[in-house]
């Protein structure tokens, strides 16, 4: 083996990492999703589902552990910067193609790597995410090994976090979930969504309130951390499973008792097989009236003693992240302001804040903006500048269709 190849510096990263996991490595544990049937995930649909070998990981994180050397070699104890990283690879044109070259396809990935790690080291390189959507899909004995020999790699990084589905930790013993926990695994990102199993079904989450419940109450006796996130919206709106899917996701919370609670309203996306569901009209989608009014429920129900965390642009009125006994009186205040203003008002409100908070930046910048949807904008502009009567239906027709382009 050359240790110069590009390839022995090349690790592999997934599409997706969590929200707030900007610090971490991404180290890709498997690919995609090995359930991969959730009507409101457009996610991995048309990806296939595979596990990576002990070997694959191993030769990532040395290619880690490579890059890593090479930038605190030229980093000197000075910090990272763009100057060093130009400076290795100049140096190392065999891995990375000379400067002002077009670098071949692996030596671009090494490049990318690069990058990669040069951010990890800039945050401390003390987190790690394990990606793809349910890390524990991976066989416990395998990805034990790979969380020590991660750790012996890397003995500073005390944080490592993945995403998990709620069958796969209930599946396990509370003993392999301990192991997990001893040989690094901090955190579990389990997407809830629901406590209504009749959303669950719906939606074909292929998971019930009960496997919910006893994934949290494994993981917490295995001592590792669960952050759950809970999806208002998807029991749609005017419908039968509306009335039960937050007083059940309250439910299921409440037993659970997670350290931190994420809310990630529901945007029902294009790609999404949700999408065409609404479009045969099977699926109603929920007004930003009704996320609200939701919301008002989740915050009055949930009796957890940790976090709540609403940095998504889905999500109506607030924006927190904190514990939930000291932020839960000011967001109920928010609300209640909310919900106090004429429908107008709310139209108003609601527009000004997807409009001006960055949704339709991010819908430009990821050539989402099509012209039907900036008529559908001048349209629910225009109607609020006049005070139109039908001015709150031409927003949410808007606001739909503008969160339907993808989430920021």
């Amino acid at each position: 083996m050359k240790k110069d190849e590009p390839s022995n510096y090349i690790f592999e990263s997934g599409p997706v990492g969590a929200i707030g996991e900007y610090a971490s490595l991404m180290l890709r544990v498997n690919r995609n999703c090995p359930w991969n049937r959730c009507l409101f995930c457009p996610l991995y649909k048309k990806e296939r589902f595979s596990t990576r070998s002990v070997e694959e990981l191993k030769h990532d994180i040395d290619a880690v552990s490579r890059t890593f050397a090479l930038i605190m070699h030229a980093a000197g104890g000075c910090g990272i910067t763009i100057e060093a990283l130009y400076e290795i690879v100049g140096r190392n044109p065999q891995i990375y193609g000379a400067i002002n070259v077009q670098p071949s396809p692996q030596q671009r990935m090494a490049r990318i790597c690069l990058s990669r790690t040069a951010n990890w080291i800039s945050y401390g390189a003390r987190r790690v995410f394990l990606q793809d959507a349910d890390a524990l899909a991976l066989k416990i004995p395998d990805l034990l090994e790979i969380l020590v020999y991660l750790k012996l790699s890397f003995p500073a990084i005390d944080t490592i976090t993945c995403y998990a589905r709620s069958k796969s930790c209930a599946r396990h013993s509370v003993e392999e979930l301990t192991a997990l926990k001893k040989a690094g695994l901090a955190w579990c990102f389990i997407g809830v969504e629901s406590g209504c199993d009749a959303v669950l079904d719906y939606m074909k989450k292929g998971v019930t309130r009960k496997e919910h419940i006893e994934a949290g109450n494994k993981l917490k006796l295995a001592g590792i951390n669960v952050a759950a996130f809970v999806m208002p919206g998807l029991g749609g709106c005017r419908q039968s499973l509306a009335k039960t899917h937050i007083a059940d996701t309250v439910y299921v919370l409440n037993e659970m008792q997670p350290k931190e609670i994420r809310i990630r309203s529901l945007a029902v996306l294009q790609q999404a097989p949700l999408y065409q569901l609404w479009q045969a009209g099977k699926f109603i989608a929920p007004t930003e009236d009704s996320l609200v009014e939701e919301m008002r429920e989740l915050l009055e129900g949930i009796k957890v003693q940790g976090t709540i965390e609403t940095l998504q642009m889905t999500n109506p009125v607030i924006s927190l992240h904190g514990p939930i006994g000291v932020k839960r009186k000011s967001a109920l205040k928010q609300l209640d302001k909310y919900q106090e203003l004429t429908p107008n008002e709310r139209a108003r409100f609601n527009l000004q804040r997807y409009c001006e908070g960055g949704y339709i930046r991010y819908a430009e910048e990821c050539g989402y903006l099509s012209e039907e949807l900036e008529l559908l904008i001048e349209e629910a502009q225009a109607g609020v500048a006049a005070d139109a009567p039908d001015a709150p239906d031409l927003v949410e027709k808007a606001l739909f269709a503008l969160k339907s382009t993808g989430i920021p």
